[in-house]
């Protein structure tokens, strides 16, 4: 009987391919020693814990995004760079977007077209510990519990 042979792994390829920059923010989500000795071992110099480590407490961009509320509303100032009498005139000056009692700040960053909803860490989150310090006992049950 002829059983499948699984092929050899090929060997890393050295020296290891440089990751493109040397920095990294709060954005690359960096959360665990794993994660940073990969990134250590491809050049990166200056890693950013990530934002669930609660090491950022201003407002930061809490979602980038290419959907923008600006060219919704007709309100893209690269949308107004032909028509006449509006050129000039729109700019993409931050909004607010309500949602219950939050606000989130929105700015915008026309050149990559993006949007940026910006917040920041609500304190009773900030005091509480991350979540990586937070261990509960995984428990299995033979049935579902009522």
């Amino acid at each position: 009987m002829n059983l499948w042979q699984r092929p050899l792994r090929e060997a890393a390829q050295v020296p290891l391919v440089p990751f493109p920059e040397t920095t990294l923010t709060y954005l690359a989500n960096v959360y665990n020693h794993k994660a940073s000795e990969f990134y250590k071992k491809h050049g990166v110099q200056l890693i950013a814990a990530a934002y669930e480590s609660h090491e950022e407490p201003g407002e930061v961009p809490l979602m980038i995004t290419k959907h923008c509320l600006r060219f919704s509303f007709n309100l893209c100032p690269k949308q107004a760079k032909g028509v006449t009498g509006v050129q000039g005139q729109v700019k993409a000056e931050p909004m607010t977007l309500v949602n219950g009692d939050e606000k989130f700040t929105l700015r915008f960053d026309c050149k990559p077209c993006e949007m940026h909803v910006m917040g920041s860490m609500k304190p009773h989150i900030l005091k509480s510990p991350p979540p990586s310090t937070v261990t509960s006992p995984l428990v299995f049950h033979k049935s579902r519990p009522q």
